[in-house]
């Protein structure tokens, strides 16, 4: 019976890799680098580029951003700490060997993240008092937005990790254990959100471009993992891929829906702002 099972299960595996699409790994490869190539050669400044792109997702408030000389990041300093700390969470989990895992954190990990969720939420809503002219908790700063959007980026990146994990990949290839595995993975990753803090409060010109470019595709990569599960369910593909490259088609179609709606996002809100009369970044 076990092996009757066990051709089974190879069967299976079979006939999914064989229906898997090819070529869809080139597909998704190549999209990127074409996103790098135009990026690079429209004739515009990397500052105004990255605004401009990075314009709907975010408030791009001049006062509530790093500036590099003269110039400023696309996002604002507390998405920059979301972003930055989605790129480097995801990092490290990679670092850790934990694609492909699915298993919860512990309670108090995840009270943990929770709790830096709603830290950035305190924060903001204290900034937003003082800019509605009310009574506010203490001075906003730009080193909190940037630090508590770094703990909200972490939650983030973990919730999206568990999401691909989870309706991604078929239970037989899962990597067993958590996501994050105990309090000393939450420490390498305070450690690495501890040097992108410090990169950013540099403001040393030559790491502009760099940290622009970080940016943008992690927020890139975010909408495309969460555009990733609605592919996958709303095409009752779930749990169906057997290897990372199987997911080339459905990661590609949802590449290029994060595309579509991060350039919706922007020229609409460019729309309202003309049509308003509004100033726009620059």
């Amino acid at each position: 019976m076990t092996s009757h099972a066990s051709l089974r299960v190879e069967r299976s595996r079979a006939s999914l890799v064989a229906r898997a699409p090819r070529g869809w790994p080139m597909v998704f490869v190549l999209i990127w680098v074409a996103l790098a190539i135009a990026f690079f050669v429209l004739p515009w400044s990397v500052e105004a580029k990255s605004l401009a792109l990075l314009h709907g997702l975010c408030a791009q408030q001049p006062t509530h951003s790093f500036y590099f000389g003269d110039q400023r990041l696309p996002f604002d300093a507390r998405m920059t700490g979301i972003y930055g700390g989605v790129a480097m969470t995801s990092i490290v989990l990679l670092a850790l060997g934990r694609w492909r895992t699915a298993g919860l954190p512990q309670r108090g990990i995840i009270l943990a993240l929770v709790a830096g969720v709603g830290v950035l939420a305190i924060d903001g809503l204290n900034s937003t008092l003082l800019d509605a002219g009310m009574p506010y908790l203490y001075q906003p700063q730009n080193i909190l937005r940037l630090l508590t959007g770094l703990l909200t980026g972490t939650a983030l990146a973990v919730f999206v990790w568990l999401l691909i994990g989870n309706i991604a990949f078929a239970p037989s290839v899962r990597r067993p254990g958590r996501v994050v595995r105990g309090w000393r993975d939450i420490g390498w990753l305070m450690l690495a959100h501890t040097g992108v803090a410090a990169l950013v409060l540099t403001t040393w010109g030559p790491l502009r471009i760099p940290l622009s470019v970080l940016l943008m595709v992690s927020a890139i990569a975010v909408l495309s993992g969460l555009m990733l599960g609605f592919v996958l369910l709303l095409g009752r593909r779930e749990n169906r891929a057997l290897g990372t490259a199987d997911l080339a088609g459905a990661a590609t179609l949802a590449l290029i829906m994060a595309l579509m709606l991060i350039g919706s996002l922007a020229g609409g809100r460019f729309l309202l702002e003309a049509w308003l009369g509004l100033p726009v970044p620059g």
